[in-house]
């Protein structure tokens, strides 16, 4: 066969191909509200399998989220050991223990102020010396002197929810942690003193406590360290720093002598899994003695059992009401099958009469529900998008949680209608072919439309 015919044959094609199109457009409107009915079953299918599985995977991202945005904060404090033993059996050993020390401010406070119950320091009592020139803070804040008994202070969950939150590896916005002799200090003490990290870092700090009483020397020295790190002002926004006791303000090694000479502990009980609020409130009823417990994410689990009990909710709804509607819908299309087949066949019939080939008759079976598809597809788009928005408004208003809506969200949407529309066309599109593959001609002319 020449260049030409070859040519021309891939015309005639083309030109076949457009022709049938258009015939598949006439065939549609010639029936059209048998067509449009099928078109908005196939939208409703697909509306219901991308909304269920929109809206779940909505969810679960939400609920990954939020346990990362919160995760330091799950644990239970106290600075009582044996505390964390009963806990550990009320929960049946649910989590791992970190220990923390800091240096206790109240017996030289106590003696020299005459009042006890400081542990801390207030910035208004302390004066730093750097490089021989001493700075009195202009803002009073109480921080603490501390250290981790493993020399490590932040934790895996820390790192985890640092990472989560900001896409930081690191608390250090300049060097790391501290040696025996080493001090590494938060933003919040120099914002203080009106210092900046250049400053102090690499430089001998020496931290003076005032004495107010008449005829003593206004300063003692409590200890000399080199600045070795500077910590990231971030690590004051982490849901499990909240207070000084889990906030490094002055981080030294767990070596250094002015943490030993005189210390108090604090243990955090970090739990495996987010506990039902209804176990916390147990666990503490267990141990009203120990008033120094708290639990650092009670505001957190709060918001995680909601979106657990949403999750659930919303899996039982998928799993029965879904179901129930798209078995229904699935009968519906298959009802309708039955109909649209029989016009098919009989306009077939007609076609082939004429010198339709059955080959091409299924391509114009297959233009049809092609068709269909680009027709399906806006409505299943709009009816899941605005299904979605409305639960979502409905669920914010019972529970003030908010799953929100992405341009990826709906880029996904419309692909997962794309994908449900399209299977559904090509399943009815097999079974259509069955049914017209081996019937003759004759027998297509006599299908009776009732």
């Amino acid at each position: 066969m020449s260049k030409k015919n070859r040519s021309q044959e891939a015309k005639e094609e083309i030109v076949k191909g457009f022709s049938l199109f258009g015939l598949a457009w006439k065939n549609i409107f010639s029936y059209a509200w048998m067509n449009l009915k099928l078109c908005f079953t196939f939208a409703c299918l697909a509306f219901l399998i991308c909304l269920f599985t929109v809206y779940n995977a909505a969810i679960d991202r939400k609920r990954t989220e939020y346990i990362e945005s919160s995760y330091s904060s799950n644990f239970i404090l106290t600075q009582y050991s044996s505390t964390v033993t009963k806990l550990q059996e009320l929960c049946d050993d649910c989590g791992h223990v970190e220990h923390y020390v800091y240096h206790n401010f109240n017996p030289l406070v106590t003696r020299l102020y005459g009042y006890g119950g400081v542990y801390n320091a207030t910035t208004a009592y302390l004066v730093l010396e750097v490089d021989g020139k001493q700075y009195s803070a202009t803002k009073a804040i109480t921080v603490s002197t501390g250290a981790h008994t493993e020399d490590k202070y932040f934790t895996e969950e820390d790192y985890a929810e640092l990472k989560a939150n900001l896409g930081l590896d690191s608390f250090f916005l300049e060097g790391g942690y501290p040696k025996k002799d080493e001090v590494a200090i938060a933003p919040a003490v120099l914002e203080a003193y009106q210092l900046k990290p250049e400053d102090v870092y690499g430089k001998m700090l020496t931290v003076y406590l005032k004495d107010p009483r008449e005829g003593k020397p206004p300063l003692i020295a409590q200890y000399s360290a080199k600045v070795c790190g500077i910590i990231r002002e971030e690590s004051l926004r982490l849901s499990g720093h909240g207070d000084a006791h889990t906030r490094p303000y002055f981080l030294m090694s767990y070596e250094n002598d002015f943490v030993k000479t005189t210390t108090f502990s604090r243990y955090r009980l970090y739990l495996n899994e987010w506990p039902d609020v209804q176990d916390v409130d147990t666990w503490f009823e267990e141990l009203l003695s120990d008033t120094t417990l708290n639990y650092a994410g009670k505001t957190s689990v709060t918001r995680v059992n909601a979106l657990n009990g949403l999750q659930v909710l919303s899996s039982n709804l998928y799993i029965i009401v879904g179901s129930a509607l798209i078995i229904g819908l699935v009968l519906t299309v298959f009802l309708m099958i039955d109909k649209y087949v029989k016009v098919f066949c009989r306009t077939g019939g007609i076609l082939m009469t004429f010198g339709m080939r059955r080959s091409t008759l299924f391509l114009l079976l297959f233009f049809e529900l092609l068709i269909l598809c680009f027709l399906a597809i806006p409505i299943a788009l709009i009816l899941t998008t605005g299904g979605y928005f409305a639960i979502n408004a409905i669920v914010k208003y019972l529970t003030a949680i908010s799953l929100g809506i992405s341009l990826r969200r709906i880029a996904g949407i419309f692909f997962l209608g794309i994908g449900a529309v399209t299977g559904l066309a090509m399943i009815f599109f097999a079974y259509a072919a069955i049914r017209l593959r081996s019937r003759p001609i004759k027998e297509l002319l006599r299908t009776s439309l009732d």
